[in-house]
């Protein structure tokens, strides 16, 4: 089934030209910062456990101790082109497995997983050949019904990224995620091995596209006064001093295994709404190939901070099923 346009749901066209000003002001942001820190950015946790710490906002004025803190600002608007959270979305109905899923699938064949939201279908052309044992997982945990209801609890501008697949809703597999349940059981009760080479191959792509764009940043900077010096490059830049700021890259439309660290793969996935250098440390499980619109749409949510999840959305989008096509 196509996914419905953004008027069709949201009930008016949410202003694509906004959008793309956020999408070029963030790529924008990138770039200086990969500049400036030499990409330290990458640092921002993709992982399970990303809850669990205090986020309550610092008093304005530090000085003062008893100083009450600041409440979070509620935007003017919490609902966003999805719309509000229907109430006919299934129950989350997920299992904890004692360990990873036996290799069923036919690795020579295309794989092709529709995910039916609440804002629209996403259809992903899964990396069969590149990742096996994560489409493996990926098509087995769909079998089950475990991403039924399951919603998208992170949504992030830098990264550029919309993230998914854990039934507690949380990001770190358990309804509590302080460290006190840190051994408490979680979803999905296993892990699965790191499957690179995509990622690696894609972030060397993707780096050659990002260089004139960083290269107009610093030139950019170099004229406002900035000594590339002070950025720790050399003082006339060459290309391979600029590609070494990028450790490689995600573009648009990647499908890609959250993780805590290296083979800590489980359930959770993330998908790229925008070109980002973050480095290959993430499984390609696939490629959106319908429904960008639909990601665009759930990017553009309006986020809460949680005492779990800082950029849970104010009206997730709900997972209704996952199903995959054999072709």
């Amino acid at each position: 089934m196509a996914a419905q346009s953004r008027s069709s749901r949201s009930g008016g066209n949410r202003g694509g030209s906004k959008f793309d000003r956020r999408a070029a002001r963030n790529r924008k942001i990138i770039l200086i910062m990969a500049v400036l820190m030499g990409l330290s950015l990458v640092a921002v946790p993709l992982g399970l456990a990303i809850g669990g710490g205090d986020t309550t906002p610092a008093p304005d004025d530090a000085d003062d101790p008893l100083a009450a803190p600041e409440e979070p600002q509620e935007p003017e608007e919490t609902v966003g082109p999805c719309g509000e959270t229907p109430d006919d979305v299934p129950a989350v109905d997920a299992t904890r497995y004692d360990e990873p899923f036996d290799l069923t699938i036919d690795t020579d064949a295309t794989h092709v997983a529709t995910f039916a939201t609440t804002c629209g279908d996403i259809v992903v052309e899964l990396a069969t050949s590149d990742a096996p044992i994560a489409v493996n997982n990926l098509v087995n945990l769909a079998g089950d019904g475990y991403y039924d209801g399951v919603i998208f609890h992170r949504v992030t501008e830098t990264p550029p990224i919309i993230q998914g697949g854990d039934p507690a809703g949380t990001g770190c597999g358990r309804e509590d995620c302080t460290a006190a349940s840190a051994d408490e059981p979680s979803f999905p009760g296993f892990t699965i091995d790191d499957e690179l080479a995509g990622a690696e191959a894609m972030g060397e792509t993707l780096s050659d596209e990002l260089l004139p764009q960083l290269r107009a940043e610093l030139d950019e900077l170099i004229e406002s006064g900035v000594d590339p010096e002070d950025l720790g490059l050399p003082a006339d830049p060459t290309d391979e001093d600029l590609l070494a700021l990028i450790p490689g890259g995600y573009a648009r439309g990647t499908v890609a295994m959250a993780n805590a660290g290296p083979d800590t793969a489980g359930s959770q996935f993330f998908i790229v709404w925008e070109d980002t250098p973050l480095p290959p440390l993430y499984t390609v499980v696939g490629t959106v190939v319908e429904g960008m619109d639909v990601v665009d749409d759930i990017a553009a949510s309006p986020t809460q901070v949680t005492t779990e999840t800082p950029e849970r959305p104010y009206e997730p989008v709900v997972i209704r099923s996952v199903e995959v096509e054999v072709r």
